[in-house]
């Protein structure tokens, strides 16, 4: 029977109108969705009766628009429609901050030390410290109205700039510079002092926390507010990023920092120049030019696609480089414990990846594991052991799978294979009175919904962007332990799905770090209650419970007084919710640069607010997926609107105008 016969047959089987409890469908419109047909003829096994019917064939219908359900499309458009609105209103706060600025900074003023003016008793105004100047910090410090919401800001971070950290595998070739990815952290807010220093100390219950300042000075303030925005490292100084023996500074290349980006830019110019000196066998070149990537997530492919194009540019005969006569002597090796590359991105987008990484000269190797890194020109790895290969030099995993050993010769070795919490994270979390579940999300801290640390007085320190993780529930995951030992596994099954529900864990990106950012500066502006109690108790035992430390208490949302004082200006600012709402990631999607004008483009809306994907690599959600050159042309795009400042968005079209025009710099300064 033919393809259009047998859709004929079932479309005439069908009742005129199929009802579901989303949405209702015509008879075209269910016919028009199936997929194929189910095998016929079952077997005759007790696993397949209780999976089949009784009938000797039947059909799948995948109907697309069955899975789009109208009160989660309702609450997507809200939400976006809300996010246009909290876009619109902080463009408001930054020009009316704009025509207050001549007026609120004093020029006549002799006070240059801003500790002073901060440990100043006789100033009312409550204290907002800001520790980090990364994506999370730079979002809070731009939108934070210092001037309305009447509080002294101060922003403490070893770095007086913020980075746009996804283009650090760009200048780390030299497709861009630097500088050009670089914006002084103090153009974020004029109204908001800061110091360059580190925190060495935070004492949560008396909110206070030690400065070390780079001249060695130490100062100990106090605050009334912290958002810790530390973020996370990419290693070095004794801190382990990875259990594998041999990863530090010393054998290994990062990403994390402009410091990890000029450091391994530097010494692929020094391999270039050292294979181009006599004297060398042909092996030895081999060895001096072949790069080991460790890591396929974003970071990892990111960077090979640079590097990638500047090899090919500066070994090229045809484009006359540099190092021309190398061409033939460079390789790179791109090393993956899993069994695929960019595990965030659909499946589709992930098989053209290795594609087009494989086109391109990349040797793949999936499930492959570093065993350790013996020295900064050798890594000894274990790839999973084929039927054909011999049974020496074997060694058996924690999953039970057999590996092979090998040893990789090469001259660079690029770490890209995950980061640690930095040391001061762990003071806190030692320093917070947490449950053993809540201290093993692998040193990020705890936080509720509305980003206050757990353990913490309540409404006086956030934890934002890398540092922290989301625990949904209100009550720990450790009550439930005694309730684990019924017959009928009931329980058991209820704790599994509680341990689901509580661990709302965000991708660790400079997406969800940065609308986490501005959450918080919303917070302040709208001049919520941060502590969560509640509005004006009425019982003696209400404002008993109000003063309380415990887990309730802190668990009630921030709220804002406007609804007990009946100004209405403010519930329209509110937009009605007198609580504050909880954060709400927003996934946008994905990208990553493949080399050559290409890359992978998942623009997304909605779905899986963790932005994680499911097994099927699809996070739900309404998509827009492109790869090859027209998802080259989003990413550029993309990049080039989330610069934070017009400054950065000229330097970064020049550098790309340059690079095409004379291509890469190669010079040694």
């Amino acid at each position: 029977m033919s393809k259009e016969m047998a859709v004929t047959t079932i479309k005439n089987r069908l009742p005129e109108e199929i009802s579901s409890p989303v949405l209702t469908f015509t008879k075209n419109q269910v016919s028009s969705t199936i997929v194929r047909k189910a095998i016929s003829d079952k077997n005759d096994n007790d696993d397949d009766d209780k999976k089949s019917s009784s009938s000797s064939s039947s059909w799948e219908i995948k109907n697309r628009p069955q899975d789009v359900n109208i009160a989660d499309f309702l609450d997507t458009a809200s939400f976006l429609f809300l996010k246009v609105l909290d876009t619109i209103d902080d463009a408001y706060t930054h020009l009316r901050r704009l025509q207050a600025e001549e007026s609120y900074i004093d020029t006549s003023s002799t006070v240059v030390d801003c500790l002073e003016q901060w440990n100043d008793d006789t100033d009312p105004r409550p204290k907002l410290l800001v520790i980090g100047s990364g994506w999370a910090s730079h979002a809070c410090l731009k939108i934070v109205d210092s001037l309305d919401t009447g509080c002294r800001v101060l922003c403490v971070s070893t770095k007086n700039y913020f980075l746009f950290t996804p283009m650090l595998a760009s200048s780390s070739v030299g497709t861009i510079e630097f500088r050009s990815i670089v914006e002084p952290i103090r153009d974020a807010n004029p109204t908001v002092s800061f110091i360059e220093g580190s925190i060495s100390d935070i004492d949560p219950t008396n909110q206070t926390a030690c400065i070390i300042l780079k001249s060695g000075t130490i100062s100990e303030i106090s605050y009334d507010v912290c958002v810790y925005a530390c973020g996370v490292q990419a290693g070095g100084n004794g801190n382990s990023i990875s259990k594998v023996p041999g990863v530090s500074f010393t054998n290994c290349h990062f990403l994390k920092d402009v410091s990890d980006a000029l450091r391994l830019r530097i010494s692929v110019g020094n391999l270039l120049e050292r294979a181009s000196r006599p004297g060398l066998t042909d092996n030895q070149r081999r060895n001096l030019l072949h790069f080991v990537v460790v890591g396929g997530g974003a970071t990892g492919v990111e960077y090979i696609g640079e590097l990638t194009d500047f090899l090919r540019d500066v070994t090229s005969k045809e484009r006359k480089g540099a190092y021309a006569l190398l061409s033939s002597f460079t390789s790179i090796t791109l090393v993956h414990g899993g069994t695929e590359i960019l595990p965030q991105f659909d499946k589709p987008l992930r098989t053209k990846a290795v594609t087009t990484l494989t086109d391109r000269g990349v040797d793949v190797r999936l499930n492959t594991r570093v065993a350790k890194v013996e020295s900064p020109t050798l890594v000894k790895v274990y790839k999973k052991k084929d039927d054909d290969d011999s049974e020496q030099q074997q060694q058996q995993g924690e999953d039970g799978s057999v590996y092979k050993e090998e040893e990789i010769h090469c001259g660079i070795i690029v770490w890209a294979a995950g980061t640690a919490p930095v040391p001061l994270t762990y003071k806190l979390l030692d320093k917070l009175p947490l449950s053993t579940k809540q201290k093993s999300y692998q040193g990020r801290i705890p936080v509720d919904p509305w980003l206050r640390v757990t353990g913490s007085p309540p409404g006086t320190l956030f934890a934002l962007g890398d540092a922290s993780v989301i625990v949904s529930s209100t009550t720990s995951c450790d009550s439930y332990d005694g309730q684990l030992e019924d017959d009928d596994g009931d329980r058991k099954e209820q704790h599994q799905q509680h341990q689901q529900q509580e661990d709302y864990i965000l991708p660790q990106t400079a997406q969800v770090a940065a609308q986490q950012g501005a959450y918080m500066a919303r917070l302040l502006n709208r001049k919520y209650c941060l502590s969560g109690f509640t509005t004006l108790p009425e019982e003696e035992n209400h404002a008993k419970e109000s003063t309380s430390t415990s887990i309730t208490a802190r668990s009630r949302p921030p709220i804002h007084l406007a609804a007990n004082d009946g100004d209405i200006s403010s519930l329209v600012r509110l937009r009605g919710s007198v609580e504050a709402k909880p954060f709400r990631f927003l996934n946008l999607g994905l990208l990553a640069f493949l080399g050559g004008g290409e890359a992978l483009s998942q623009i997304q809306f909605g779905g899986s607010s963790d932005g994680n994907s499911n097994g099927n690599g699809d996070g739900g959600g309404y998509k827009i997926n492109e790869a090859g050159s027209t998802g080259f042309l989003l990413w550029r795009s993309v990049y080039i609107v989330k610069q934070v400042s017009t400054r950065t968005r000229v330097l970064v079209l020049f550098d790309w105008f340059k690079c095409k025009l004379f291509g890469r710099d190669v010079t040694r300064l």
